[in-house]
This record gives C-alpha cells, structure tokens and sequence, in this order.
C-alpha cells in the first residue's frame, strides 16, 4: 500500500492582523528648542536644499555669461533701453501726433460714413419692397355685382361695386344671401377643411415675408448704431483741434456734447 503524506499545516495569513504592531512616530522638538519652531523632517530638508542648489546654478551661469561677453559687441537697441537698477528697460515709443490722429480719424470716419450710407440705401430698398404692409393685416377683397335692369332693380342699369351688398335691392340682395347661404349649407364641413389647406399652403410665404420684416428691423438697428458711430467719431475728431471748448451735461445714454468758445478769425 502506498504510504500517506502529510503536509505541515501553513499559519493563517489574517493572524499577521491580530498581532499589535508598533505606530510610526516621528521624532518631535525638544522642549529646550520649542522656540524654534518644528523640527524639520528630511522632505523638508530635500526640498531646502534642491531650490538652494537651483540658486546656485542660476548664480554660477550669469557669471560665465558675464565673463564671456565681448565688450565690444553692439546692438541697436541699446540705443532704445537703458539700465535702471541694475534691470534692463526698454524706452517708450514716441506715439502718434496729432495731426497722425486726426488723419486716422478721418480714415475712421470715412470708412462708417460709407457703411451707412450702404446701409441706408438697403434699408430703403426693403421699404420700398414691403410697402409697410403688415402680415396680420387680412386681404381687402371686393366684388362687383351688375343687376339687370329689366329685373325690375331700381338702379337705373348700373353697376354696383359693394362688400355687404347694400347697394342692390331687396329682391337682389335677398338672391345673393340665399345664394351663399345654399352654397355654404352644401358645402358643409368641406369649406372649413378648404381654409385649413389654404392657410398650410400659406405658411411658407407668411414666413418669408416675417424673415423680411425681421431683416428690415435688425438693419435699422444697424444704421442706427453706425450713424452714433459717425456722430462720436466726428466728436473726436474735432476734440483733437485746437479751441477752448466746454462739456455739456448730457443726459444717459446719449454721446458727449462740447460747445466751442467762438473765436473771431482775422
């Protein structure tokens, strides 16, 4: 018979929990050195010596780059700089005159004076295109009924042209109501599912004459705006003349206003 074999039982591995374990404690500062604050730990020391030595090589390549430089060696914009507490200042560019400005300002002035002129003229194409006609107001139909005379109508032969009929006579004008009222009770419910597709087939024009409209509106807005433009651009201009000048008081909302001393030319 085979002889059995018995294997050592291995410990639990959840005993190495069990087991009290010493906590990990830093060393902290003796009571004589309280006054000096925490102890520093070795993190601490790492990061002081790493921005320490950082100085250090910063310090050592400015002295090389200043022992290897030509004294001899020129750019022209030394001319522009100089040295103000030991920090390099480059000298600040002289700006426009006023007779530059004045030129730019008139460029300025030129270039919106003409996009409002543009706008204007389109704004008066889409007025003279919609006529002012708004999109709720219903289509002024009329129709013209001509009566026999022979008939017996009183009115002479003529033609009448009228909405509500009040220019025909009694038996006329009766006709005419019976006539619609047959015709409407014929057509029943098929009139109003009549006006249903009329008004579907009319929602594409209906919003393009809105889109219209609305154009028309954002562009006036526009040309509003661009003629504010001119007005403060011609202001500024003339603020940069010569002339004394006073400010007056406007109210919010509303571009600076001066008034100029009237001066008598020779």
């Amino acid at each position: 018979t085979a002889a059995r074999v018995t294997q050592p039982a291995r410990p639990m591995s959840s005993l190495r929990h069990v087991v009290k374990s010493r906590p990990y404690r830093e060393r902290s500062q003796p009571a004589a050195r309280a006054k000096l604050g925490l102890l520093e730990k070795h993190k601490d020391y790492v990061l002081r010596a790493r921005d320490f030595h950082k100085k250090q090589d910063t310090i050592h390549r400015m002295r090389d780059k200043a022992a290897a430089k030509n004294p001899d060696e020129f750019y022209f914009g030394m001319n522009r700089s100089q040295m103000t507490g030991g920090v390099h200042k480059k000298a600040k560019e002289a700006g426009p005159s006023g007779d530059e400005l004045k030129a730019f300002r008139k460029d300025d002035a030129t270039y919106v004076a003409m996009k409002h002129k543009m706008e204007s003229q389109k704004v008066a194409k889409l007025r003279a295109n919609l006529h002012g006609v708004s999109q709720q107001q219903p289509p002024q139909n009329k129709r013209t009924v001509f009566v026999d005379p022979s008939d017996g109508g009183g009115g002479g032969g003529g033609a009448t042209s009228s909405e509500d009929g009040g220019g025909l006579d009694g038996g006329a004008s009766a006709g005419l109501d019976l006539g619609v009222g047959a015709a409407a009770a014929a057509g029943g419910g098929g009139a109003v599912a009549r006006r249903e597709r009329k008004g579907k087939h009319q929602s594409k024009p209906a919003k393009q004459l809105a889109a219209r409209y609305s154009e028309l509106h954002q562009r006036e807005e526009r040309e509003r705006k661009l003629a504010q433009c001119v007005q403060r651009l011609a202001t500024e201009r003339a603020l940069l003349g010569k002339g004394r000048r006073k400010k007056l008081q406007s109210k919010s909302g509303q571009p600076r206003q001066f008034k100029w001393r009237q001066e008598r030319k020779r």
